[in-house]
């Protein structure tokens, strides 16, 4: 099966479960789909790779402590607006993938996007940097660190240095 199959099927199950399950722990079907999202994730991502949201989480856990899923919502939805660009019909089939209905305008990217969005807020895991323990005279090492980050080579967009600040500038 290839990844992007794998990974369809994957954000199909965590979108929908990931709420459920956060809402009502004991919801045991909700667990259970969003294990199994979590499990065809990973495959997928051994086929992949991971990406810019990765490579800034590894730098942001290594400069802060900050567990690495806080870490990559704390960047998430800006880092899938700079990609958004080089990624579009990826963005397209994660959000019919979320079962999204089909923008009026077009922009799957958007659409997108705005649903992570939803669904990290209904989480409330999203936080500032400098609720993290970040502090603006790190950030330039952190973007240094992502950029540097092996897994970074597997976005669909490759940043330099100064793309990954002004990235870590909006989310601080």
């Amino acid at each position: 099966m290839p990844y992007f199959s794998i990974s369809a099927q994957a954000v199909t199950l965590v979108s929908r479960a990931l709420p459920l399950a956060y809402r009502d722990g004991s919801d045991l079907d909700a667990r259970a789909e969003l294990m199994m999202g979590a499990h065809l994730a990973g495959q997928a991502l051994t086929l992949s790779g991971l990406g810019l949201v990765h490579g800034v989480g590894h730098a942001l856990t290594a400069h802060t402590g900050t567990p690495h899923g806080v870490a990559l919502a704390a960047v998430l939805e800006e880092v899938m607006e700079f990609s958004a660009s080089a990624a579009r019909d990826a963005y397209e089939q994660a959000g019919r993938a979320m079962r999204l209905d089909p923008p009026a305008d077009g922009d799957w990217a958007r659409a997108t996007v705005a649903a992570v969005r939803e669904i990290s807020a209904a989480l409330d895991i999203k936080r500032p940097l400098r609720d993290l323990g970040a502090d603006r005279a790190m950030l330039t090492s952190v973007a240094a660190g992502a950029v540097a980050d092996a897994v970074t080579r597997n976005a669909p967009r490759m940043p330099d240095e100064a793309q990954v600040l002004e990235i870590l500038e909006r989310t601080y």
